[in-house]
């Protein structure tokens, strides 16, 4: 029973969400009224995307971090060997920063908030009036009559909590506390984010080094490695892109080129800053630590 549930919301939500998407009024009736009152408790995709941030946002900081390091070493011209070693180093180090970053962020967020729930619900307990007055002030800022406003907020100051709330994002623009928000697993969902995405523009440089050429081919392996290295990343951010958009009702096309625009842009400066500090500053050129030394 529980799968067939959790089938059929998610089915439920497709619906709703496509109904949103088409503006069709009939379509999201009929999905409302289908499911029931308590059944329609919409999630919004809250649940299913408690950690999509953190996976989108570490992944493709992972990936395009990693990259901007193999394009400066190779507008350089510098040994691809470096590209592994500044690589995995930058891969490592940024991770652990990007996940300690989101721990620490998302943490005195909630400690930030938590803090302000507190105070305010002191207030209201030894100052209720003071408090429903100012709420009411709030309500008639926004251009709801005195008389509504005095309906809306003495009806509210029954039930503290939902009140609370509402103090909170009125006064204070902080949505209710999501008490199951979890930093420390944030933080380990964005380290491992941008660590395996950060692996995609090193894999050519692993593998090429791995194959054994000579024997194969012709062809210098070090000339393989960053081509192949830009077509895995640009790949994965194209699809990193259309992932996304699943989450932010964007056409999947338009994200996936969005991201893809922003990474190539992001790694083509990089590029092209190495090439230049090269040769600024190599006055016998490139070929002291060249590929080719």
């Amino acid at each position: 029973m529980t799968g067939l549930t959790g089938e059929s919301d998610i089915n439920r939500q497709k619906l709703v969400n496509e109904s949103y998407k088409m503006k069709d009024v009939d379509l999201s009736k009929a999905t409302h009224d289908a499911c029931g009152c308590v059944a329609a408790e919409e999630k919004h995709k809250i649940s299913q995307g408690q950690f999509i941030k953190s996976i989108i946002y570490g992944g493709l900081d992972g990936i395009i971090s990693t990259f901007v390091v193999i394009c400066s070493i190779e507008g350089g011209s510098f040994n691809p060997a470096y590209a592994l070693v500044l690589g995995f180093s930058n891969l490592v180090g940024d991770g652990i920063s990007m996940g300690m970053g989101d721990y620490l962020s998302s943490t005195a967020d909630q400690e930030h908030q938590r803090t302000e729930y507190n105070r305010e619900k002191w207030e209201f307990d030894v100052n209720p009036e003071g408090e429903i007055e100012e709420m009411i002030e709030l309500l008639e800022e926004k251009g709801i009559s005195t008389e509504d406003s005095e309906i809306i907020i003495r009806t509210t100051a029954k039930y503290p909590d939902l009140f609370l709330d509402q103090m909170m994002y009125y006064e204070l623009g902080f949505m209710p506390l999501d008490k199951d928000e979890k930093p420390a697993k944030q933080g380990v969902v964005t380290f491992i984010a941008f660590c395996l995405f950060g692996l995609v523009p090193l894999l050519s440089y692993v593998l090429c080094g791995l194959v054994p050429w000579d024997t194969y081919s012709s062809i210098n392996q070090t000339n393989l490695s960053f081509p192949i290295s830009c077509v895995f990343t640009g790949a994965t951010l194209f699809l990193l892109g259309a992932v996304k958009a699943n989450f932010s009702n964007e056409r999947w096309i338009l994200s996936a080129i969005k991201v893809l625009l922003m990474g190539s842009v992001a790694c083509a400066v990089s590029y092209l800053i190495g090439w230049l500090i090269t040769s600024a500053l190599l006055k016998d050129g490139p070929e002291i630590l060249c590929k080719n030394e």
